[in-house]
């Protein structure tokens, strides 16, 4: 399941949908126009639902004749051509539009096989190319070449049929050379699937370069994160090591020097004695202070992540509580993340990643869902590798998923909240 409606489509997506829309619109309007000034003259109506135009006006007009030159017939053909040419375009645009918001799988094949059929009956090559360019950008390599050969083979079929039916004999050279320079015309559907693609691939690489450049810079925040923690503790190591214990060793030796000069103790021995108290319980305080365990800012290197990836489009939401957790659980959190993120990019197909992470009752809960074309597959290693790293630490991690359902994980992780600065800190009575 995934908390997707229709109508929530990226400004991508609808872009590219209505470049479609505006592409086919255009197409539609010229290869209208250039039917209705040609007439009935040439060879306008030497297509299969041309050929049917004809057909269907002979059986409501009378033969031509002596008496009757038949123009009426003609022109009823003409029109009943127009009418169902501009009924078939006005669905082709509609079956367009429609496979543009959809993923690869059965109903967008069935779309642009509507599509070819389309091309086939008008017998025109834009139509063609339109449907092939969907063929390359929305189908695998090889289903989309499968499909590429039948509408080829087809178009080749009809163009036979459409010669014979129009009385031509191979043996004679003029029908050949239709037939080759139709057969040349279609060759165009070839370059064109190969054309887009390329294009198809070349989109995909730029999408992984900048998903990868974009975990690269996440990686970088929270690895920086956790080397100033790391530098921290070490300086606290080493104030403990060597200013604490010579505090440590200085007080005893002015208590000593205090005992022994008894009451004829001077005042300024005195004094040394209470400051050098006071430095030491300042320097436990700053030691204790910095042993604490510090807090990852994993929201910063999330954002990082989410936006350096042009698409999917990403909604992050992080509550400001999640910065409070351990950095070993800031880092199991962000490498799932992570991982669900490269896996949306490079498989699910997906047009939008909603991201919440959310701090409650003592756990860090984090969802990701996407509306991505869903699986039924077994679990691969970036899977099994985020449930082994969730079960070290005491978490849980859930998937639903289903073919054309999206992909939906829910991870739970212990809070495991710093320890106080009073439990860390050493008594002021005691050695550093």
């Amino acid at each position: 399941m995934h908390p997707y409606s229709p109508d929530s489509r990226p400004p991508a997506v609808t872009r590219y949908a209505a470049a479609a829309l505006v592409a086919s619109a255009i197409c539609a309007t010229s290869e209208l126009v250039s039917r209705w000034l040609r007439g009935t003259g040439d060879d306008n109506l030497l297509n299969p639902l041309g050929i049917a135009a004809t057909q269907a006006a002979a059986m409501f007009t009378p033969a031509p004749s002596l008496l009757r030159a038949g123009s009426d017939r003609a022109e009823m053909a003409l029109q009943l051509f127009l009418g169902a040419e501009a009924l078939l375009i006005g669905l082709f645009v509609v079956l367009l539009y429609r496979a543009s918001f959809r993923k690869a799988g059965a109903a967008t094949l069935f779309l642009i096989v509507a599509q070819m059929a389309i091309g086939v009956l008008l017998d025109s090559l834009v139509f063609g190319l339109l449907a092939t360019v969907q063929l390359a950008a929305l189908l695998p390599l090889r289903v989309g070449l499968a499909w590429l050969a039948a509408q080829f083979s087809a178009g080749f079929a009809a163009d036979v049929l459409l010669l014979l039916h129009n009385g031509a004999e191979f043996s004679d050279g003029t029908a050949r050379t239709v037939l080759a320079v139709k057969t040349f015309e279609r060759c165009m559907l070839l370059l064109a699937f190969g054309f887009t693609w390329l294009v198809r691939k070349d989109r995909a690489a730029r999408l992984q370069l900048a998903a990868s450049h974009a975990q690269l810079q996440a990686t970088q925040s929270l690895l920086a994160e956790t080397v100033r923690a790391s530098e921290r503790m070490r300086i606290a190591r080493d104030l403990h090591d060597s200013v604490g214990h010579h505090l440590t060793a200085l007080n005893l030796h002015l208590d000593l020097g205090l005992r022994q000069a008894g009451e004829g103790a001077s005042a300024s021995l005195r004094t040394s004695r209470e400051l050098a108290r006071s430095l030491l319980s300042e320097v436990r305080g700053v030691v204790g202070m910095e042993r604490q365990v510090r807090q990852i800012d994993v929201g910063e290197a999330l954002r990082l992540l989410c936006a350096g990836i042009p698409a999917p489009r990403i909604e992050l939401r992080v509550d400001a509580g999640v910065e409070a957790c351990s950095p070993s659980v800031a880092h199991a959190l962000f490498c799932c993340v992570q991982e669900a993120v490269t896996n949306t990019v490079r498989h699910a197909q997906a047009s939008r990643l909603v991201i919440d992470i959310a701090l409650r009752g003592g756990e860090v809960l984090a969802t990701i869902a996407d509306d991505g074309k869903g699986s039924i597959a077994s679990e691969g290693n970036g899977l099994t590798g985020m449930r082994e790293r969730v079960a070290e630490l005491g978490g849980r991690l859930h998937v639903e998923t289903a073919r054309g359902q999206g992909f939906r994980l829910a991870i739970a992780l212990p809070e495991q909240m710093a320890p106080t600065l009073a439990s860390m800190a050493a008594p002021a009575g005691e050695p550093a």
